[in-house]
């Protein structure tokens, strides 16, 4: 009898192992997938848009796929919010598969996670993904004509359905192209007025494997505020990861990036004393706060700085009306085109409407971790969602969510384990004390 119990444990050990594998695997394809049709576009055949929407797709499922049958949790979340779209769309008449999207990648991969993840596995992918991010930018950065040649950035964004009027032949001076071709940057892998860091390093902004720069400073600010959590007590290898990260930063000139890698410092000294409502409340407070600003400065012409992006926000804030707010009318600015993506607080208003907004929050700011380093991470999620939804919706992006909802499951799993190189061991990584700020 015990033979076969044996037997059935090995199967078992071997099953989690395997999953725990491929969610890794999965989490990084999301970060490299873009980079991938970046190079069939440029090299083999034209992509469409729905070409990527399939390979999101595909991620989404088969990350959904290796969670679908441990919980309800999963369930019960899912259920509400279709519930609730359910009655938005009816009201505004329009079926919105993006915020559907939207709303389920942090969903899905936080269950990954909380189900799969381990800290060790974390930690490994988060390293790998430094060291080839920096090595993606450093090809872009020494070798721009090369990477061109296989990665046609603006093309691919155009292929994609980004810009897709934008004349990427014709517009000289737009975006860097290569010395022998049309081949291109992003609009905005290109700095065009004096760079925020080392002015003296030009316009270029390389992103490697982002292919833009708004994502490297995403995944930047998310990598260095695991490996702080993870490696402060290993100085050399905190020290190597944290240049490595710098490194990428000022490549990518990331303003948002620098400075909240800065602030994830305060942030982890401050968060003992956070407490859920602080973090509830934040979104709204800052909400008002930009509404105001921008009320005072109705008269002046924003710009590219901090503050003029703040402005920007806050201006598309005050042009939606009180069904616009609550998710029952729809917004020409926020349904297309690039603008729309400079204001997060707007984007999410019209399309999960503020009575959603509170719900999804509550359900985040309120729900329990098992220890102080998940309070922590817990602390900086907040402050990185409220923060960047100020200037951008980025936040939305897969290249980077997966992999931040993906390390806050791994922090709020049940029982956080290491495994290595044995099938079936388990070893305890923190006590399991539920932890609510």
């Amino acid at each position: 009898m015990s033979t076969v119990a044996d037997h059935y444990a090995e199967i078992n050990g071997r099953q989690e192992k395997t999953q725990r594998t491929l969610s890794a695997i999965i989490i990084f394809a999301t970060a490299f997938f873009n980079l991938a049709l970046c190079f069939i576009n440029t090299t083999m055949f034209g992509i469409s848009a729905g070409v990527v929407i399939g390979a999101e797709i595909t991620l989404l499922g088969l990350a959904l796929g290796l969670i679908w049958y441990r919980g309800h949790q999963l369930y019960t979340i899912v259920l509400l919010g279709t519930a609730y779209f359910l009655v938005v769309m009816i009201a505004r008449s329009e079926f919105d598969a993006k915020i559907i999207r939207d709303i389920l990648i942090p969903i899905v991969f936080f269950f990954v996670g909380s189900h799969l993840g381990s800290l060790r596995n974390a930690d490994r992918l988060v390293t790998i993904l430094i060291f080839v991010a920096l090595g993606g930018a450093l090809f872009e950065w020494l070798a721009l004509d090369t990477f061109l040649h296989y990665f046609d950035v603006i093309h691919y964004y155009q292929a994609r359905g980004i810009e897709p009027n934008l004349a990427t032949d014709k517009a000289v001076g737009l975006f860097i192209t290569g010395s022998d071709s049309t081949a291109g940057l992003f609009i905005n892998g290109t700095r065009f007025e004096e760079r925020a860091l080392l002015p003296f390093l030009g316009e270029h902004r390389a992103s490697g494997i982002f292919l833009e720069p708004v994502s490297v400073g995403n995944f930047c600010a998310i990598a260095f505020a695991w490996i702080l959590l993870r490696d402060r007590s290993h100085a050399w290898t905190l020290l190597l990861k944290s240049l490595a990260i710098a490194t990428i930063l000022v490549l990518a000139d990331a303003r948002f990036g620098c400075y909240l890698a800065i602030f994830t410092v305060v942030i982890y000294l401050m968060a003992p004393l956070a407490r859920p409502t602080m973090l509830f409340l934040t979104p709204f407070l800052i909400l008002l706060a930009l509404i105001a600003y921008a009320g005072a400065h109705a008269h002046d012409t924003w710009d590219n700085t901090i503050g003029g992006r703040l402005l920007l926000s806050g201006n598309f804030l005050l042009g939606l009306d009180p069904l616009q707010v609550l998710g029952l009318r729809t917004s020409d600015i926020f349904a297309n085109g690039y603008a729309g993506t400079d204001s997060g607080y707007g984007y999410v208003l019209v399309k999960l409407g503020l009575v959603g907004i509170a719900a999804v929050w509550a359900l985040f700011a309120y729900a329990p971790v098992p220890n102080d380093d998940a309070w922590r991470f817990k602390v900086f999620v907040a402050f990185y969602i409220v923060i960047l939804l100020t200037i951008s919706a980025s936040l939305f992006s897969i290249k980077t969510a997966a992999l931040l909802w993906f390390l806050y499951g791994t922090l709020n799993a049940k029982a956080p384990v290491l495994w290595d190189r044995s099938l079936l061991h388990v070893e305890q990584d923190a006590e399991e004390v539920p932890f609510s700020g």
